[in-house]
Formats: C-alpha cells, sequence, structure tokens
C-alpha cells in the first residue's frame, strides 16, 4: 500500500510538470518605451484606476488587420499616467463619466491555438465609482 502511495504521488509531479512544458508564457510587450519579453503569471488582487473617459487605440482584428476602436485608460492608483487597456476586464461594465478604482486579478490563459499564455483581467471588486 504504501509503494501504491508513493508511485501515486511520484505521477503527480510528473503530470503536474509536463502539463506546463512546451507552453509559451512570455509575451513582448513596450516597457517604457522599449520592447522587452516579460513573463504572464497569475496575480490574485491588485487595484487600479478607470479614467471616466475611453481613449482612440488600435486593435488588432482577427484577419491580422489593425482597426480603430475605443479602449479603457487605466493606472495603478500609485503611478501618474493613463495606459491603454487592449482588451475587457471580465465582470466589469463601464460606464462613461465616472471614475472607478477596481480590485481585479489577473490570471494566465493559454491560448489553444497558437499555445500562447495571454493575460485576462477578472473584476474582483468595484472599490469606488464616482461622477466626474
Amino acid at each position: 500500500m504504501k509503494k501504491l502511495a508513493i508511485a501515486a504521488l511520484m505521477t503527480t509531479f510528473v503530470l503536474s510538470g509536463c502539463s506546463t512544458m512546451g507552453m509559451n508564457d512570455e509575451r513582448t510587450m513596450v516597457v517604457e518605451g522599449e520592447a522587452m519579453d516579460v513573463k504572464v503569471v497569475s496575480i490574485p488582487s491588485f487595484k487600479i484606476e478607470i479614467a471616466p473617459l475611453k481613449a482612440v487605440c488600435e486593435l488588432q482584428a482577427s484577419n491580422g488587420t489593425m482597426v480603430e476602436s475605443e479602449c479603457l485608460q487605466y493606472r495603478q492608483t500609485y503611478q501618474k499616467n493613463y495606459t491603454l487597456l487592449n482588451g475587457n476586464i471580465q465582470g466589469f461594465t463601464y460606464e462613461p463619466n465616472y471614475r472607478y478604482i477596481l480590485d481585479v486579478r489577473q490570471e494566465a490563459v493559454m491560448n489553444e491555438a497558437t499555445n500562447v499564455v495571454k493575460p485576462v483581467w477578472i473584476l474582483n471588486e468595484v472599490v469606488s465609482k464616482k461622477a466626474e
């Protein structure tokens, strides 16, 4: 019985190691004006501020062309400048002319088609919502 338990435990470790093998969890992002490879990790909680107005941005369509759209502007609560968010925050419904403080989490999700991990933001809590 003891040998069976040890074999099951070892199999668990081996299989859990294999599940992440070959997974590309790095992305190239522009950080302070320079392209850098960064690792995508899960973050259980962090606070961001959402600007009261969206900004014009360019997003890549499914066919690879760039299209003009409107994106949320966010910054971490200690930052001065806003950054464009190319995507949505799951569970969050934006209303214009309100400044939000949100508690969000980031999960690393693998795109099965490309085998590339991408960050997905999910709302934990709306901390505050103030009219501008």
